[in-house]
């Protein structure tokens, strides 16, 4: 009786931990590389990374922990601005004082430099150049409902820092071993990878074949996208978004002169943007023209086409990007920096 339980029950057991060990292995579940996880595309290039110095040891100083009050640069961005020690403002540290604004406390970019502007956070901090960072698929939306009037104090700033506390990550539903994920993972997302030509993979993922082999040191020929650099190009590439958000930025770098600052604007290419011209197969893909458009409007700030900068670079340069994830790499980081200081320098 009991020979004929464990039998009738390995039936069920075995295969799950087949199908378990497989979705150990080869899905990804943490934070970065983003696009493996979000996507649920399988991680075959397990050893691509070891060839960055992804340190987390940064050099810039957090606003939420810095003791200090006088810096070069002030840096205010999203996820490309904290990239840790391997991101733009961690090079930057190693030839200016940099300070950078947490995102817990300045959500929207531009938004949150205005009500800098306005508080009295200049009268604490002494800061010479301010570089305002911002991923391409979200500087129009960041636009929408900005109020040139708001303000935050240093007492308010001290407060969110002070009640701000990391959550622990908790433990996924996707850990378990009777989850959705194991199932759809080996037997769905896995076969559809090796399968599938240019789709959406858990519908956020897009997987384009490229059309180059010498684009990423791994030698994919895959360009791994978010769903979100192709549904922003409705309002991207409209001229007259891009005519407002450069009106903005100038009203907001004749604000900082007021104070002896100087504004640098660092929009950061989708990874989409950045590949475009190398998808082999883009009939039905929209072209970007974020950068295209905003390039020749008239700008009382100084401008970083960080776009044209790294496309300068890309046919003798792997990895611009990272295969896996929606961020440049520490290749990147580095020639943005070189023209950060170039412009700095030259001023």
């Amino acid at each position: 009786m009991i020979r004929k339980f464990i039998l009738k029950t390995a039936c069920f057991i075995l295969p799950a931990m087949i199908l378990f060990g497989v979705k150990s292995v080869w899905m990804i579940k943490t934070e970065s590389p983003d696009v493996l996880r979000m996507g649920m595309i399988p991680n075959i290039y397990r050893n691509y990374r070891d060839r960055f110095n992804l340190s987390d040891k940064e050099k810039f100083e957090r606003l939420s922990q810095t003791k200090k009050q006088d810096f070069d640069i002030l840096t205010i961005g999203d996820s490309f601005s904290e990239q840790e020690g391997y991101g733009y403002n961690h090079f930057l540290a190693e030839k200016y004082t940099t300070l950078h604004v947490d995102r817990f406390i300045l959500d929207n970019q531009i938004q949150g430099l205005i009500n800098l502007i306005n508080g009295d956070f200049f009268n604490h901090y002494k800061i010479k150049y301010i570089i305002l960072q911002n991923v391409e698929r979200d500087f129009i939306e960041n636009l929408k409902g900005i109020n040139f009037k708001a303000k935050i104090s240093q007492h308010q700033i001290d407060s969110l820092i002070m009640n701000h506390t990391k959550l622990l990550e908790k433990e996924r539903k996707d850990s378990e071993f009777f989850s959705r994920s194991t199932l759809q993972f080996p037997l769905y997302y896995m076969p559809e990878f090796f399968i599938c030509k240019d789709y959406l993979s858990n519908n956020l993922i897009y997987n384009y074949d490229l059309s180059s082999e010498k684009l990423f040191s791994n030698k994919a020929d895959k360009l791994l996208f978010y769903k979100n650099d192709i549904i922003s190009l409705g309002e991207n590439n409209k001229l007259s978004n891009i005519i407002l958000l450069n009106n903005t930025l100038n009203k907001i770098s004749h604000k900082l002169q007021e104070k002896n600052i100087q504004l640098i604007v660092l929009p950061s290419p989708d990874k989409y943007d950045m590949y475009y011209d190398y998808i082999a197969n883009k009939a039905d893909l929209e072209k970007p023209l974020f950068f295209e458009h905003l390039r020749p409007l008239k700008k009382d700030y100084v401008y970083i086409d960080s776009k044209e900068i790294l496309k300068n670079h890309m046919n003798n340069v792997a990895d611009i990007y990272f295969y896996d994830d929606t961020h440049w790499s520490p290749v990147a980081s580095r020639i943005i920096v070189r023209e950060i200081d170039k412009a700095i320098r030259g001023r």
